[in-house]
């Protein structure tokens, strides 16, 4: 793995810890998160991918502005304590940035949060800091257990945007928690 790839994956890990919920990698209704040695649905990386990819061009087009340096990682899941299942399940994490003006990232989030909700997703957070130009909206979507994050970042110059997919077994011949 070159220098730069490992910045990557650990900037892309640093993320997914700050601005993530524990609860990423539960799936069905919300409630209590799987054990890790709960039965969990099969994946190939590249379905997981693909979905993840469409869920953030949603939001993109939502928001009127291209998705800009789009990035995904896959990570073995972790139980409650933090240990690592030996079977295998993993987790995708998404990253990009939106470029939406200052005096419109407010007007962006909200227009988002409505196509979330008009598409039946939770609106787990949805708030505005108080400073009243900066805020912050999360989703799940309960049918495939993603969640996306969205927040203005503190240059205001775009918003961010963090997605995580609920926790997969490897398909065959695959180890994305090892990638």
């Amino acid at each position: 793995m070159t220098l730069r790839r490992r910045a990557a994956r650990r900037y892309a890990v640093a993320l997914a810890a700050v601005f993530l919920p524990a609860s990423a990698c539960t799936g069905g209704e919300p409630g209590p998160s799987p054990g890790k040695d709960d039965p969990l649905q099969t994946k190939a990386t590249a379905e997981v991918n693909t979905l993840a990819e469409a869920r953030a061009q949603a939001v993109a087009s939502t928001a009127g502005v291209p998705l800009e340096n789009w990035r995904t990682n896959t990570s073995p899941c972790q139980g409650r304590r933090g240990e690592i299942a030996d079977d295998g399940r993993w987790t995708l994490s998404g990253f990009a940035g939106l470029p939406v003006a200052p005096d419109e990232q407010i007007t962006t989030l909200r227009r988002i949060r409505e196509m979330w909700r008009q598409h039946g997703y939770e609106i787990t957070e949805d708030r505005v800091f108080a400073d009243g130009t900066r805020g912050a909206v999360s989703m799940r979507d309960p049918g495939t257990g993603i969640t996306i994050s969205l927040t203005t970042n503190a240059s205001r110059d775009r918003v961010a945007v963090i997605l995580a997919s609920d926790c997969y077994l490897p398909a065959a011949g695959e180890d994305p928690a090892n990638a």
